[in-house]
């Protein structure tokens, strides 16, 4: 992606703005995780109960592991980190004192790198972190194509051209239970496979 229309939908973003993004597994929502109004429209398009927070598309390791609590024993999320990301794989765990309130459940954030350098590169720009969700609503199925994306062209600010991974959406599997919350493109004997191998 050019810089200039990268540039374009960060200052949207850092606005407030919520914009539609082809990720590397299904078409996201992407808004700033600090901005309650801009959490409030992601949940409105979503129509989406709002105890059901969503998770962090995160812009490297170091951000990740500023999210958390700095007495969480890191040995699985590390090992997990290293085996799947940047991948399909979100790790919910104890959350720090310093992450977005709006994105917090029951002291847990949920966290993932993203395999999309562009994706990676706006991250950055905003911050290190968005709050992302699949593009759809509640009970649907998520967008798969350009095409249904446009469908939500009154509720966002940008839909980005491209086309999504066509994977899953992600695994979201929490620690320090080893449980998987959500089954997605990893099962949970390809997650519990890369922590017994350490």
């Amino acid at each position: 992606m050019e810089d200039s229309s990268l540039r374009h939908i960060l200052e949207i973003l850092k606005g407030g703005g919520v914009i539609a993004w082809p990720s590397d597994t299904t078409w996201a929502l992407l808004a700033r995780a600090d901005s309650p109004l801009a959490l409030q429209r992601v949940y409105e398009i979503k129509q989406r109960p709002a105890h059901k927070p969503f998770q962090l598309l995160v812009a490297d390791e170091s951000v990740a592991n500023e999210l958390l609590d700095p007495s969480f024993d890191r040995r699985d999320f590390l090992i997990l980190q290293k085996a799947f990301w940047p991948g399909p794989l979100t790790l919910v765990a104890p959350a720090a004192e310093s992450a977005p309130a709006g994105v917090v459940y029951r002291q847990k954030v949920g966290v993932r790198l993203p395999d999309d350098e562009d994706l990676r590169r706006l991250l950055r720009g905003l911050g290190g972190y968005a709050a992302a969700t699949s593009l759809n609503v509640a009970s649907q199925r998520p967008a798969g194509s350009y095409r249904q994306a446009l469908m939500y062209a009154d509720q966002v600010d940008v839909i980005v051209a491209g086309k999504a991974g066509g994977k899953p959406a992600s695994t979201v599997f929490e620690l320090p239970q080893r449980k998987v919350l959500r089954p997605g493109a990893l099962t949970r004997q390809q997650i519990l496979a890369a922590l017994e191998e350490k």
